[in-house]
């Protein structure tokens, strides 16, 4: 039989179409017995294959979620993984690590690991006890190597690279949220370090920090943001874990006047109203320090929006997922926590929830918004969980519809100084805008050249 040309090329572009689109995501078990038969004991999970990432179901995607979740909190020399990492600071040159600074508004000076504000708010997350919660950001040896082996510590380098080109396989970026231990507190269930953290300040109108005054706490990690590169998704997959005790779920179709939970939980009062959760204090004059005890006021009430980073009332157009997406971390998370309570591992306390990606592979493009769900032609563009939030991370954003998931931070648009401070050039737009620690990089970097020139 003779097949023409014509018919032929057809034909395979056609099959390039679907492949670059990865519309047809497969329905199966989840999770999979093969993926996942070598997961346990937790001391041996291999970290998961990023070069060879199957994007074929969204299962896929959130049996990698907890399998780099499993690795990076595997202990090494006493210590989870990632906490051997370094952070975004050790690329530039100051020495810093393990300060953490609560996410408050704190000028032009670097002063904090990453961005300065809680995702697309000005908000202290302040904990039943009136402390407030720290963060802390790590990149693993690929992200650090590829920003050494392109010098693109140096502004004028960064500006001068090719914008097409993302970080490369394997890249991990974190961020993590801790809370503080008060004095003989039961921690049996959550994990805990020892770090420096800074003392608060009242300067000038405003709670500040004091980079002169570290002191040693003991923290408790409430929440972890996971984000890698695998094959096929440059954008990285987008992940996130939190304690079980952190915050109660909110009922579907709760009114401001209902009672979320007759119990109490770390970040949320037994008997508190929906009205009450999630209030931003940022810039009400009720926000207090008492400086000699470090406690602030108001108390935040927390409330997980979305159990799973998704609502019942989506896109008709995008439900089938959703509904696939939600399902799939359900059953990965009451497959992996009873497997680490049979090991008494405090790691059974975590839980996936959420993770979200691109669906077609290989789409990350200079300028992107990701502002909305679809692409220009109306198909869906982000999948997995689009209202997604870390109730410890982005407190306050949860219904905002413009900061609701990772990627309305997280996109690869041109940015502006923090501040909007004139004598820093903007970042271009580029592939690498993808990740927070690189923007923030770039703009610490015109800081200190700016400090070195006085």
């Amino acid at each position: 039989m003779t097949i023409k040309f014509p018919m032929l090329l057809a034909s395979l572009i056609l099959f390039l179409i679907s492949i670059n689109s990865a519309a047809a995501y497969q329905k199966g078990v989840c999770p999979d017995p093969a993926v996942t038969s070598n997961w346990f004991p937790h001391s041996q999970t291999p970290e998961p294959d990023n070069a060879n990432f199957k994007s074929s179901s969204i299962c896929n995607f959130h049996e990698w979620s907890w399998q780099m979740f499993l690795w990076l909190t595997q202990d090494v020399g006493g210590e989870p993984r990632f906490l051997t990492f370094d952070t975004p600071y050790s690329l530039i040159g100051v020495t810093i690590k393990g300060e953490l600074t609560p996410h408050i508004n704190k000028g032009q000076k670097i002063e904090s690991f990453h961005e300065y504000l809680q995702a697309g708010s000005d908000g202290i997350l302040v904990d039943q006890n009136g402390n407030p919660v720290y963060y802390s950001q790590y990149i693993n040896d690929t992200y650090i190597d590829f920003i050494k082996d392109n010098n693109l510590t140096d502004p004028n380098k960064v500006r001068q690279f090719n914008p097409d080109t993302p970080f490369p396989i394997g890249t991990i970026e974190l961020k993590a949220a801790w809370r503080k231990v008060e004095s003989g507190e039961d921690t049996s269930n959550v994990f805990t370090k020892k770090l420096s953290v800074y003392s608060l300040v009242n300067k000038d109108g405003k709670i500040v920090v004091n980079t002169d005054k570290p002191r040693m706490e003991t923290l408790a990690l409430v929440g972890f943001h996971i984000g890698g590169v695998v094959k096929g998704h440059p954008e990285m997959i987008w992940a996130s874990f939190e304690h079980n005790d952190n915050a109660p779920n909110v009922p579907e179709g709760s009114i401001p006047s209902n009672v979320i939970s007759k119990k109490d939980f770390t970040f949320y009062r037994a008997g508190s109203t929906y009205a009450e959760c999630n209030v931003n204090y940022a810039n009400s004059p009720l926000r207090t320090l008492d400086e000699a005890t470090q406690k602030l006021l108001p108390i935040v009430e927390v409330c997980r929006q979305y159990e799973f980073g998704n609502s019942a009332k989506n896109d008709p157009v995008l439900q089938d997922s959703v509904v696939q997406n939600d399902k799939d971390i359900a059953d990965l998370n009451q497959f992996v926590m009873p497997q680490l309570a049979k090991e008494n591992d405090v790691w059974a306390n975590y839980r996936e929830v959420g993770a979200i990606w691109f669906k077609p592979v290989d789409a990350l493009r200079p300028s992107m918004s990701l502002a909305s769900d679809f692409d220009g032609n109306g198909e869906q563009f982000l999948i997995g969980s689009l209202k997604f939030s870390n109730s410890t991370l982005e407190t306050f954003t949860q219904t905002a519809s413009a900061v609701n998931n990772c990627f309305r931070c997280h996109n690869t648009q041109q940015r502006f100084s923090p501040g909007g401070n004139p004598d820093y050039i903007s970042l271009p737009p580029m592939n690498l805008n993808i990740s927070r620690a690189f923007v923030n990089i770039y703009f610490w970097s015109q800081e200190l050249l700016t400090e070195a020139k006085k």
